[in-house]
């Protein structure tokens, strides 16, 4: 479920090398934020995968995070 709202929002054409390095938490430096807690960790993802509401909300949160580094909201 988690890839099809992830599709539909568009961001899996959005993504680059940079935006899947703070998501995974391979940063260049050891004082980021996102090294220390990285996105990844933060979602259930065996709930992502078989919950639509779940998915959902997981999608636009991601969304949300990816426009904040993008610079279009914030």
């Amino acid at each position: 479920m988690i890839f099809f709202y992830l599709w539909r929002a568009g961001l899996l054409g959005r993504t680059d090398r940079e935006k899947l390095g703070f998501f995974f938490g391979v940063t260049a430096g050891p004082l980021y934020l996102s090294r220390r807690m990285p996105l990844v960790a933060s979602i259930n993802w065996a709930r992502a995968l078989v919950d639509p509401g779940y998915a959902r909300a997981v999608a636009s949160w991601l969304l949300y995070r990816a426009d904040l580094y993008d610079g279009r909201q914030g």
